[in-house]
């Protein structure tokens, strides 16, 4: 098996069903799904019935929900070579994992690889700003560099570093940073990182509202992240520099929402990143991040 493709889900069966379909138009078949699903119901039968037909899919339902526990048990059971996390409503294009296994080939099945996303209808996502060329990566770039959904490696090296942080992502209690705490732990073990732009998966925008509303919890994960792994002074003054300068941008052209996403922005990052918590971390990995 080369391919594990760990899906967490809650009651979104319509999402599930377009990544199945995306995944039937794949050049590369060697997979398997494992469908985390924290429903509570039994919305998911008839799709499980039928994609089990066409490939190995494990229909998991986990007794204590959250999506960060949710990827961890997942793995858990996993069989294949590489694997991924993909969102439940994200879409691979068709050639998405025969590059994916073109560079494991190539790598001799070492490091880690990401790439881009484009929204659902094939344009470039207004999901923040991202890295406009393939490029290595490394503890500065990783954090425009990578995103979840499209990242794909070794499940032995998952498994060395413990897989993921679950103080990390939506409902814990640092609310996002997950992949990227997850690629330093892996860049702190010899793992090397790769965007490649070519490298592409499908996604909805998030609308504008809900970014506003979850400013402060992407926040706060973020700079937790930054202070746990010991950013360098430049990447973390960087990402407080930024919403900073978003706040003073929209003050200028009076624009009230904007300045309050990004304050709760700046409010959360400062706040990961001084809190008891992220420093205790820090003082953990002394020694295991890589400069």
């Amino acid at each position: 098996m080369r391919f594990s493709l760990v899906v967490s889900t809650l009651a979104r069966p319509a999402e599930v069903e377009a990544f199945m379909q995306g995944l039937e138009k794949q050049t590369f078949k060697d997979f398997e799904v494992i469908l985390v699903d924290q429903s509570q119901s039994d919305i998911y039968e008839d799709l499980v019935a039928r994609y089990s037909a066409k490939w190995p899919l494990k229909h998991l339902r986990p007794e204590i929900n959250g999506l960060r526990y949710a990827r961890n048990f997942g793995a858990n059971l996993a069989v294949g070579d590489l694997i991924a996390f993909p969102d439940d409503d994200c879409i691979y294009e068709p050639d998405t994992l025969e590059r994916v296994n073109a560079y494991f080939r190539k790598t001799d099945d070492t490091g880690f690889i990401t790439g881009a996303v484009l929204n659902l209808d094939g344009a470039p996502t207004a999901m923040g700003r991202w890295l406009r060329k393939s490029q290595n990566l490394n503890k500065h770039n990783i954090w425009t560099g990578l995103i979840e959904f499209n990242f794909f490696m070794p499940r032995n090296t998952f498994e060395k570093i413990n897989g993921f942080d679950e103080d990390l992502g939506i409902g814990a209690p640092f609310g996002s940073a997950e992949g990227p705490d997850l690629a330093l732990r892996l860049m702190a073990v010899g793992s090397k990182g790769y965007h490649d732009r070519a490298l592409l998966v499908r996604h909805m925008d998030k609308p504008p509202t809900l970014n506003r509303e979850r400013a402060y919890d992407y926040g706060i994960g973020m700079g937790y992240v930054l202070r746990k792994n010991r950013a360098a002074l430049k990447t973390v003054m960087t990402f407080f520099i930024r919403p900073f300068g978003g706040i003073c941008l929209s003050i200028i052209r009076r624009r009230s929402e904007m300045t309050a996403y990004y304050f709760k922005m700046l409010q959360g990052r400062l706040s990961g990143y001084f809190c008891q918590a992220a420093s205790d971390a820090a003082r953990h990995s002394a020694g295991k991040i890589l400069s």
